[in-house]
């Protein structure tokens, strides 16, 4: 038997039904959803079933916000009962690095319009019957929007809304292969019958890297266990009817709710522990769990029973320890899969019952508008490579279990899994005293630590041990020069007669002549940004394209679709597949020690490019900088770099040349005011928001978003990324923190440093249009504390670009 259909969904968890009842309300109903067993019997019958909405990021809020709103009348709407309370949740601190991350939260839910709100030791008490603070609570921070719902109930609901809808569900349909076609379907196939499908949607939960490899495609999907406690029943619940808030105590580990008349009691106070590490998932594991561990709550319950002692007089009535789907950094893997049009990944997701409404939402604007009105890049499948191996999958996931409840500083540095990709410089940086971090599964100086200022590992929202050694690096970049081995720089070779054109059309602005480089943007189809790169161009028909290194898959998927059929080649990465910065004043000196090649201003301009040799070695010489000093990328053989990075270096001690990393970096690129791309820009603004408008050229050949963009010419502008200065003391700004005006929240802050060259802490981000004149006076929001700021131009070093052009 042979059929075909639109769209088919495999996998039968709240995230496949939400992902089917979501295209159902789109009107796309030529769908079929697959499911190996009973609907609901992967991670979803036995999940606790809490829809938090504290979450770290504003994606995290608005999936949480959005499936509470959708699933509180999701039973009304569909005609399916669903057991939902509305109870609220609190989370109790016990440290005051804890209260810090709270005041920073309700800081973030207030600039994207939630309500998380901190609470005295007091107020906490006063909610909670059964609940009571010691002298160890400091405060705690409220989500007044979390409940529980059962699992099973609610998918059932979204599968009977997608049914009725007109959308089709077969369970017991294991898939047993997936295959492309010649025209570019995809065939499924299962032991009775082979559909061919124009898009399939991975939503196999603990099978999905399984089912991504039937497609010959990877997705970095592992199974740990979690487990949680119900109490035997207890009279003070049964005598105590009405709704009280769930507890989650996150110094302490644990989560507490009622469960009808006993209480449900997890745990995150254990190491992460894979399930099935080296073979997978069985065939037939369905409503089966894991052998209880009781040890795991018994360490937690200890100090649970101080604040909630009722639980001492408790039994244990039964535990549930099931799998529980992880991505390698704990977040969703959600979105197209690379290099495979037509197949979406929407599986890795920790928190499905929460992110199921989110998911579907964002899936059903794939499909039908192409772009999805949220920014995903933070789920995108595509963030990780075939570096994201099974091994380092199952370490970092399990890392990140562990810190399921951990402080999440910024400058945590996960060492887990590691080293995957290095360069060849990767001994001698450390060595020489490299702090190296990973970013897109490369290995890459963030810091270099000094006897003065070691790496003790200590984390803080204040001082920290590389603030000392990044400022030394910054200074000595500013003043004299500084090299950075720049692994994994994305880069794409563009070459043939049919290359202007083809990147004409895919880029807003204007293509650079032969020797020179632009800086130009990629569209969505309703013109908002979805990406960057720096397009150097070698000769007529030579194009080097260098971008975002976490957003290389997804920007050649992109580059791929527009692919004329004839007259270019695009290719991912380049022969010179390394790269060394050289930057500061002192550079031109430097380089021009080493080479025969005429590196002046005259000859070598800023946004030119050239090849030639330096220390003998065949190098793309470009002259751009993100840090805002004269200098040069030199892009050269893997192979090469050593012998180049050795003799620069040689050359560079009469120069008092240093070495810099990654936090150095991004802190010099604020200060100039330049955009970061998942930072300062992303696929929710146009180029009219971020200020970005002078880099397109609406009226040139069509490209991709031009009609949105002289639409957007026309109309008013809601956003306007702006600079400001914090002027008193405060710790560094974080992203997403509140921008106050007249106690009225008018923006976010999307970066944020303070600045060693300008000595001012310095904050890049949004306000709505109209509300904050230049040079007028406002507040940042700083881990719930206001500081007075005041608006300038982002860029505050060199705004004239006099060093970069000398």
């Amino acid at each position: 038997m042979n059929s075909h259909k639109r769209v088919v969904v495999i996998g039968g968890g709240a995230v496949g039904c939400s992902i089917l009842y979501h295209l159902a309300l789109a009107g796309v109903t030529d769908t079929l959803l697959l499911e190996r067993d009973e609907l609901t019997s992967g991670s979803t019958w036995h999940a606790a079933g809490n829809i938090p909405t504290y979450a770290t990021s504003w994606l995290g809020m608005r999936a949480g916000n959005y499936g509470w709103q959708l699933y509180k009348d999701l039973g009304d709407t569909v005609d399916s009962p669903i057991t939902y309370r509305h109870t609220g949740a609190f989370w109790p601190a016990h440290t005051k690095e804890r209260m810090e991350l709270f005041g920073h939260l309700e800081g973030i839910a207030n600039s994207a319009g939630f309500d998380l709100h901190r609470l005295s030791p007091s107020e906490m008490d006063a909610m909670h019957p059964f609940w009571s603070p010691d002298d160890t609570v400091l405060g705690g921070i409220m989500d007044p929007y979390e409940g529980d719902i059962d699992p099973s109930q609610l998918t059932q609901a979204l599968a009977k809304g997608a049914r009725d809808l007109g959308a089709q569900i077969k369970r017991f349909s294991p898939v047993t292969g997936i295959a492309r076609t010649a025209s570019g379907e995809w065939q499924i196939s299962t032991a009775t019958e082979t559909i061919t499908a124009e898009i399939v949607i991975n939503a196999g939960g603990f099978y999905g890297a399984r089912i991504a490899a039937m497609a010959g495609l990877k997705a970095p999907v592992i199974t740990l266990e979690h487990q949680y406690l119900v109490t035997e029943p207890l009279a003070e619940l049964d005598a105590h009817p009405d709704l009280f808030p769930l507890v989650r105590d996150p110094d302490i580990r644990f989560y507490l709710r009622r469960e009808r008349n006993a209480f449900l009691l997890g745990s995150y106070a254990h190491a992460g522990r894979p399930a099935w590490p080296t073979e997978g998932p069985p065939d037939d594991f369905a409503h089966q769990l894991f052998p209880d561990s009781v040890e795991d709550i018994l360490e937690v319950l200890e100090d649970t029973i101080v604040h909630v002692p009722l639980l001492a007089e408790a039994g244990a009535q039964r535990f549930v320890n099931g799998p529980i789907a992880y991505a390698p950094d704990a977040l969703p893997l959600v979105g197209p899969a690379a290099g495979a049009p037509n197949f979406y990944h929407a599986t890795g997701v920790q928190v499905g019952i929460t992110h199921s409404a989110a998911i579907g939402k964002a899936m059903a604007e794939w499909i039908t508008q192409g772009e999805t009105e949220w920014d995903l890049s933070a789920w995108d499948p595509r963030r990780f490579g075939e570096w994201a191996t099974p091994d380092y999958a199952h370490a970092r996931a399990s890392e990140h279990y562990d810190l399921q409840y951990a402080i999440p500083y910024p400058h945590r540095n996960m060492q887990s899994g590691r080293p995957l990709q290095r360069t060849p410089l990767y001994d001698q940086l450390k060595a020489s005293g490299a702090v190296m971090g990973q970013i897109g599964g490369w290995e890459r100086a963030f810091w270099f630590e000094t006897p003065d200022h070691p790496d003790t590992g200590a984390l803080s929202y204040h001082e920290e041990p590389w603030h000392g050694a990044v400022r030394g690096e910054i200074e000595a970049i500013a003043s004299s020069v500084g090299v950075m081995d720049h692994g994994g720089f994305t880069k794409f070779t563009v070459e043939g007669p049919g290359a202007e054109a083809y990147l004409d059309h895919v880029f807003c602005g204007t293509i650079p002549k032969p020797g020179r480089i632009k800086l130009s943007y990629m569209l969505t189809p309703n013109g908002r940004i979805y990406s960057e790169a720096t397009i150097a161009r070698l000769s007529a028909e030579r194009f080097v394209l260098c971008g975002p290194t976490l957003a290389s898959l997804r920007d050649f998927d992109l580059l791929s679709e527009q692919l004329p059929d004839t007259g270019v080649t695009l290719s991912m990465g380049h022969q010179k597949d390394g790269a060394l910065m050289v930057m500061g004043p002192k550079s031109r000196a430097l380089l021009t020690e080493l080479t025969e090649a005429d590196l002046s201003a005259a000859a070598a301009p800023w946004m030119s490019v050239a090849e030639c040799q330096i220390a003998g070695v065949d190098v793309i010489a470009m002259r751009v900088s993100y840090v805002g000093e004269l200098g040069w990328e030199l892009h050269v053989a893997s192979a090469d770099l050593p012998k180049l990075y050795g003799a620069i270096m040689e050359r560079g001690a009469d120069f008092d040349a240093v070495q810099f990393g990654s936090y150095a970096l991004n802190s010099m690129r604020i200060e100039k005011g330049y955009h970061g791309w998942g930072a300062d820009f992303g696929t929710e603004y146009t180029l009219f928001d971020a200020g970005l408008q002078g880099f397109a050229k609406p009226d040139k050949g069509t490209f991709q978003g031009q009609a949105a963009l002289v639409r957007q010419a026309g109309q008013p502008v809601d956003w306007e990324w702006v600079g400001l200065e914090v002027t008193e003391p405060s710790p560094e700004p974080l992203a997403s923190e509140p921008i106050v005006k007249d106690s009225k929240v008018i923006g976010y802050v999307t970066s944020g440093t303070h600045g060693i060259r300008t000595g001012k802490t310095l904050v890049l981000g949004y306000v709505e249009r109209g509300t904050l004149a230049m040079d007028e006076a406002c507040h940042v929001r700083i881990l719930g504390e206001d500081h007075t700021a005041i608006r300038h131009d982002p860029a505050q070093y060199d705004p004239q670009n006099l060093r970069l052009k000398q």
